[in-house]
């Protein structure tokens, strides 16, 4: 008995410090940034184990069951420089450590999120993603955002108004482009009808706008319709990104007047509040009776000129915005409302309309977490007394023209305006996660269409209701090995639609860097795009039509030329080689190639039919387009193409030639390779942009003058064939194409020490008279002044 109490005694000892040798300790820190305020969702990893933590809203962590030894922990934070910190780790203690990141002020290592929907440095992304910051913003002197991505490389950018900026990717750009989705801070930012992007519609002023970061080429793995040719996501300032008060006046040539403000602060540092506002009033540019572009009616009768029509070409634009936020440890609540105002003068495929009192209301609320991310938001648009200009043209035609003074028009203005009562819901749920070295993310999303125009240029007519439902559901998967050198992403969506069949959009991408500066990926991504509301329903005049229902073309004897079906939603795969790398802290150099196959290519507005060329529409059932009017068997209309493939190549590079100058510049190629139809009825397939584009800027700060910059761009496109709608480049052009255009911008600025900038702006330097884009009318020099001032404070 005595012999086996000893036995259970040594056993017991031997289990014990069996026990004691496997239990690990406890290491507890703190993050923080430069040594000042706490970092929430750093990364801390003990080197060698697959032990990770995140640090919480104070930028605290705990790492538990750590193996007693000396441990290296590895502290990372997009943007920030990684550190790797020693610690002595004893089984059954707890170690409490310290750890300060700093700024990676490496040359090119800007953040992007849009990307893969987290943190990222943009040189280390799987897709193409370009971005601008606030200060490319202000340098690049635009009403709009958007001024700003003309410099971006592969991205074709239109300057068709003072407030109006439009841009695609890829190709197969038209006048009512909605193969890229636009955001702002990850909300669809579009107009409930026609699906196309707020643009100076957006509530959001420049002042509050932190970056804007586009995604070039597929997208819809994770952001699913539409996502066609990429993404814009327009990323605001919270509270804590810049608190106090911002302001800027700017005037200038073609009447501007210009006035914005932002006011943000914080109270006791979990409350948080920001409030923005605009008044824009300028004079657009108007076409000139030489352009035969801009003529309206019937060839049977004297055309009507557009700037007959109209007493000015007045441009109006006022925003006002307001969100709350507040803190709760992790979780981070925002809430909020939007409001624009817009009158001007925009293009559509059948001419042009006249904005009168355009509205759009944005309401938001949104909940975030290092794991979880909630969002609604409504879009509310509401046309006003907005109308299209070429049927005005067509009211006044048979009386012998416009009158004299435009003003007495208004009451007809108001018979033929458009009635836009139409409503987005935008929601999605998101959680992601790290384990490991997998990091995934995956989210559901519901949208909800519900246009309302009262037949009045939709298909909405007699009491029909119209809408349109999408939900889509993705995962993606982000794999590091061979010491961070391999980057394996995998993703993949499904989509449903309530007139569709599903849609699966997979994306898969390698990216491999030999070093820390070098970055190589392949990468294979398909997309879709939905036929919008406005593509299904379109219903002006009775031979404007959208193709819900499909069409049927024959000639004068009543023979079958071809059978147009209803649209199906268009798909692309594409697959991009890319190579990114700084050298030096000098040099940084981006190129990628793409091939994209494009199948059920859906066309812009093209007229399919036409009695005065032997040719006449009706529908399925055998009834004639436009039945029992001058028009009958007319018809233009959406359709889907055959098959078409298209190749390119973008190569930027930015050189830093000292601190205070860099130099910057991109070439891009384009070429439609393939074009398949069958269909003998519809016209070829255009790129509809120019094959070549070359950009290039030079921008000095600091350098004999501190606080101060000059900024020189130019960008050069060559002569292009174009067609959307009733604009066609063969028609309007003698030489059948959008000629060349070069053009250059000029910008210099100074900032006082007592928070006053004064800055200066001239676009379009020489002059250049042309146009980006077939229907815009011809620009010239434009300049103006801007005095802005930021006091910083309002932390309580």
């Amino acid at each position: 008995m005595k012999l086996m109490t000893q036995w259970v005694i040594v056993v017991s000892l031997c289990l014990g410090a069996a026990a004691w040798a496997q239990e690990g300790g406890t290491v507890r820190g703190t993050v923080y940034v430069e040594g000042n305020e706490p970092l929430p969702e750093a990364q801390v990893t003990v080197v060698g184990t697959e032990l990770t933590a995140t640090t919480n809203a104070e930028g605290q962590f705990e790492l538990r069951n750590v193996p007693p030894s000396k441990r290296e922990l590895k502290i990372s934070f997009p943007g920030y420089a990684d550190v790797t910190q020693s610690v002595d780790v004893v089984a059954g203690k707890v170690v409490s450590i310290e750890a300060d990141l700093k700024l990676d002020e490496q040359f090119g290592e800007e953040i992007v999120v849009t990307g893969s929907k987290f943190g990222e440095k943009r040189l280390e992304s799987p897709v193409t993603v370009e971005s601008v910051n606030a200060k490319t913003i202000q340098m690049s002197g635009g009403t709009s955002y958007m001024a700003a991505l003309s410099s971006v490389k592969g991205i074709d950018y239109a300057d068709t108004g003072i407030n109006e900026k439009r841009i695609s990717t890829r190709g197969f750009n038209t006048q009512f482009n909605s193969r890229m989705i636009t955001m702002m801070d990850g909300r669809l930012a579009q107009l409930p009808g026609s699906g196309l992007p707020l643009g100076p519609q957006l509530p959001t002023p420049n002042l509050d706008i932190k970056s804007v970061e586009v995604v070039v080429g597929p997208a819809s793995a994770l952001y699913g319709a539409n996502a066609h040719a990429g993404v814009i996501n327009v990323l605001t300032k919270t509270p804590w990104d810049e608190s106090g008060v911002s302001a800027a006046l700017r005037g200038g040539t073609q009447q501007l007047i210009d006035g914005s403000a932002r006011v943000a602060g914080t109270v006791n540092k979990d409350f948080g509040y920001k409030f923005n506002g605009q008044l824009l009033r300028g004079r657009d540019f108007a076409p000139s009776r030489e352009l035969q572009s801009h003529y309206y009616g019937s060839t049977a009768r004297p055309l009507v000129f557009e700037g007959d029509l109209l007493k000015n070409y007045d441009v109006l634009s006022a925003k006002a915005e307001g969100f709350l936020y507040y803190r709760l440890g992790d979780w981070n609540f925002k809430g909020g409302y939007g409001f624009s105002l817009t009158d001007g003068v925009t293009l559509t495929n059948s001419g042009r309309n006249h904005l009168r009192g355009w509205q759009v209301h944005q309401q938001t609320v949104s909940a975030s977490h290092p794991n979880w991310f909630v969002q609604v938001s409504r879009t509310y648009s509401n046309a006003g007394g907005t109308y299209q200009l070429d049927r005005l043209a067509s009211v006044v035609q048979p009386d012998g023209g416009p009158p004299e003074d435009p003003s007495t028009l208004d009451p007809v203005r108001d018979q033929i305006r458009f009635i836009d009562k139409s409503q987005l819901l935008d929601s999605e749920v998101q959680y992601q996660n790290q384990l490991g070295g997998l990091k995934f993310i995956t989210g559901l999303q519901l949208r909800l269409y519900n246009p309302s125009s009262e037949g009045s240029y939709l298909a909405d007519v007699n009491g029909k209701k119209l809408s349109a439902r999408e939900i889509g559901g993705y995962l993606q998967g982000d794999y590091s090995l061979l010491r961070d050198k391999l980057r394996l992403v995998a993703a993949a969506r499904l989509d449903t639609h309530s007139d569709y069949s599903a849609q699966f959009s997979p994306k898969a991408a390698v990216v491999y860097s030999p070093t820390r500066n070098q970055h190589l990926r392949l990468g294979y991504n398909r997309a879709f795009k939905s036929p919008t509301i406005l593509e299904n329903y379109l219903l002006i005049s009775n031979v404007l039509l959208g193709n819900k229902t499909g069409f049927t073309i024959k000639d004068a004897e009543g023979n079958v030329l071809s059978e147009i079906p209803s649209l199906v939603p268009e798909s692309v795969d594409s697959v991009e080689v890319g190579y990114k790398a700084t050298f030096s802290e000098k040099l940084l150099v981006d190129i990628v190639a793409y091939h994209s196959w494009y199948e059920n290519f859906i066309s812009a507005l093209t007229s399919r039919a036409n009695p005065a060329n032997g040719t006449f529409a009706f529908y399925p059932d055998g009834t004639p387009v436009a039945e029992g009017t001058p028009q009958q068997g007319t018809l233009s209309t959406y359709s889907n193409f055959g098959r078409s493939r298209v190749a390119g190549a973008d190569l930027g590079a930015e050189y830093k030639l000292s601190p205070e100058i860099s130099l910057n510049g991109s070439i891009s190629y384009i070429k439609l390779l393939r074009f398949r139809s069958g269909d003998p009825t519809q016209p070829p397939l255009l790129l509809n942009v120019p094959d070549l584009k070359l950009k290039a800027s030079v921008t000095v700060q600091n350098l004999l003058v501190r606080n101060s910059f000059v900024r020189v761009f130019g960008r050069y496109q060559t002569p292009y064939q174009f067609r959307s709608g009733r604009w066609d480049s063969a028609v309007f052009f003698e030489e059948g194409k959008v000629p060349a255009r070069f053009v250059a911008d000029v910008a210099l600025g100074y900032t006082f020490d007592s928070g006053l900038a004064l800055s200066a702006n001239v676009l379009n330097v020489f002059n250049n008279r042309g146009v980006d884009q077939l229907g815009s009318p011809p620009g010239g020099v434009m300049a103006y002044l801007q005095l802005a001032y930021k006091y910083e404070g309002l932390d309580f």
